[in-house]
Parts: C-alpha cells; structure tokens; sequence
C-alpha cells in the first residue's frame, strides 16, 4: 500500500505534462520565418510612431497655395513619408496570408503547438498593418482627395482589400484554432493534441480553457484595432496606435517562451533550425525591406537637406510623384503587369488578324485580273 501511496503522486506529475507535442515543422516554427515576421513588424510599428509624431509636429501639413514652390515640396515631402510607412507591409501581408493558408490546409497534420504558433506569427502581421493603416489615415486627412477616390473610396483600394483579406483569412484561423484545443488530451495516443505550457500559464490553469480564453481575447483586440484603422476617422488614431502596439510585446513573448519548452519535446528530437525553402524566402524578405527602408531613408535625407540648401523650389528640380495614391501594392503591380501583357496580346492578335485580311485582299485582286481574261 505504501509503495502505491508514493506511485501515485508520481504518475499524477507525469500526466500534467505533454510528451507528445508534435512533429517538426520548419516552415512554420523555424528561426528564419519567426525573426523576419517578428522583425518586420516592429520596423512598421517604429515607422508608425514616426509618422505619428510627424503628423502631430505638423511636418506632414500642406500649408502653402497650389502652383507655389511650397506646395511642390510639401507634396513631396509626403511622398517620401507614405512611401516609408508602407516599407514591407504588403511584403508582410503576403507573407501573413501565405503562412495561414499553409496552416489551414494542413488541417489533418498541424499540430496544436504549431497552431498556436502561426497564430502568434501572424498577429504580428495584423498588429503592423493596424499600425500603419492608422498613420495612412491621417496623411488622407491631410491631403486633398484624388478624382480616382471619388469615384472608388479610399477604403476599397488594392491595399485596403489585401488587409480585408488579412482579417477575413486571420477570423477563420482563430475559429479553426479555438475548435481544435476542444480536442485537448495530456493522455492521448496520437500527435499533437497539447504541448507544454511553461511559461505562458499557471501550473493551477485549467487546459484548453486559458488558452481559448488567451486566443480569443487577443484575436478580438486585434480584429477592433484593425476594424478601427481601416473605418475609424483621425481623431481615434492615437489610442488605436497605443492599442495596436502593446499586442507586440504579448505575442512576441507568447512565440518565444512557446516555442523554447516545445523543442525538446518533439518527436525524435527532430530539430526545427534547419533552413529550407519556407525561412530562407521570410529571410530574404526582411532583407528587402531592410535595403528599401534605408534606400528611402537616405533618399528622404538627401530631400530635406536640398530644401535647406535651396530652399522650396529644390522639389520643382525633383520629379513630380502623384499624391494620395501612395505606392502601389505588389498585388496591384502583378495586376497592372498582366493587364499590359493582356493588352500586349490582344494588339498582337489584332495585328496577326490585319496582316491575314490585307493578304487575303491581295490574293483576290491577284485572281480578278485572271479570272476577268
């Protein structure tokens, strides 16, 4: 009876911690995919604040008539801030809805610790394009509108419907996830239906209860800051910029303590560093933004010392870039690039067609003169 007495606890110990987390999943968990989103997102967040203050500092301002050197470098000047602001974000987006649809699809296979992780990786998505979809706000607020907008709203551009996408596609991952932790066993015989929860909760918390409770409180945060940057006027700015960025440090915690206590327990201590296709291509991608931000950096450094040196009309030297439009997504640049090649093909055709009918035309004066001897 005594040695059942001293068994028992012991058996009990061991059932409270998952053995059986999963398989390795570099594409989703390795360290280039979670430091190139993570990163990415706080240079917007960074860029944002920047933006913001900016605005507030009223450098942002359009203050002189049109027609006159001021406005030009005004113009100009907001240019270079957009253009900033929006570094890496549809890279990002991108990256964001591809990691959710390699998730969603491998419904069968993921497991509830990799889950859990996409989930944390892709918030850092939605947190930075909350972020800079507010400051795009108030750079419209201060510009006048575009024929092109009055007729299409500002808030159904290609930009706008890729975050819509986002939101849309991030919803239904949070309901998939919030169904699957229903399937929560420290017993079970097969993969992945827990993982270790060191770190990111009490030894006393209740399983799958706090972590429904920590997925859906923060999936509903962040649906209300993007909601609101995408919808909400200027004046809310401020407190949804706050909002949106105190998610980073909760995520960028929840990732790292998550991923730490689950290495080692992976089946066949199969090792998640291992770079491949999936952390090369999210490496690559930071890299990029990186060189852009500081293209434009040094750019918008060259324009404010010209404006000292030469004063407003240095920016009627400098070529004149449309206003309120922004830079265009990479979406946006793939379509127009198809609708050239689209047009390049119908003109083609066009032209094979008229080449046909002048030959045929030639043919038949050549039988006319025959036929008529």
């Amino acid at each position: 009876m005594k040695m059942e007495a001293t068994e028992s606890p012991e058996l009990q110990a061991e059932s409270t911690q998952c053995e059986r987390v999963g398989e390795a999943m570099p594409d989703i968990a390795g360290y280039g995919v979670l430091i190139g989103l993570s990163v990415q997102a706080l240079i917007s967040l960074v860029l944002s604040f920047w933006v913001f203050f900016l605005t507030k500092l009223g450098r942002l301002d359009i203050q002189h008539p049109e027609g006159t050197p001021g406005h030009a470098s005004d113009k100009k000047r907001l240019g270079f801030v957009s253009e900033i602001l929006m570094i890496g974000n549809d890279l990002q987006m991108i990256t964001g809805v591809a990691l959710i649809i390699t998730a969603l699809s491998n419904v069968k296979e993921i497991d509830l610790y990799h889950l859990h992780l996409v989930y944390d990786t892709v918030s850092f998505v939605g947190i930075s394009n909350a972020a800079a979809l507010i400051c795009w706000t108030f750079m419209n607020v201060k510009t006048p509108k575009r024929k092109y907008h009055k007729v299409v709203p500002a808030y159904w551009t290609g930009r706008f419907r890729i975050s819509y996408a986002f939101a849309i596609l991030f919803l239904a991952f949070t309901i998939f996830l919030e169904i699957r932790l229903d399937k929560w066993s420290l017993t079970s015989e097969e993969l992945g239906n827990c993982y270790v929860t060191t770190g990111i909760s009490t030894p006393e918390a209740s399983h799958p209860f706090t972590d429904k409770l920590y997925v859906a409180i923060t999936a509903v945060w962040l649906l209300l800051v993007m909601f609101g940057a995408l919808f909400a006027s200027a004046k809310f700015g401020k407190p949804l910029l706050i909002l949106s960025f105190l998610q980073f440090p909760v995520h960028l915690y929840m990732m790292i303590r998550l991923r730490s206590e689950n290495q080692d327990s992976l089946e066949n201590g199969e090792n998640e560093n291992e770079w491949d296709f999936g952390q090369t291509t999210a490496t690559l991608l930071l890299g990029i933004a990186v060189g852009q931000l500081i293209h434009q950096g040094v750019q918008y450094l060259k324009f404010e010392q010209g404006i000292k040196k030469y004063g407003p009309e240095y920016a009627l030297a400098q070529e004149e870039e449309p206003l309120n439009t922004g830079t265009p997504s990479i979406v946006e640049q793939g379509i127009r690039g198809i609708r050239e090649v689209a047009k390049m093909n119908m003109s083609n055709t066009r032209l094979e067609r008229g080449q046909a009918e002048q030959e045929e035309e030639s043919h038949e004066l050549m039988r006319t003169p025959e036929r008529r001897a």
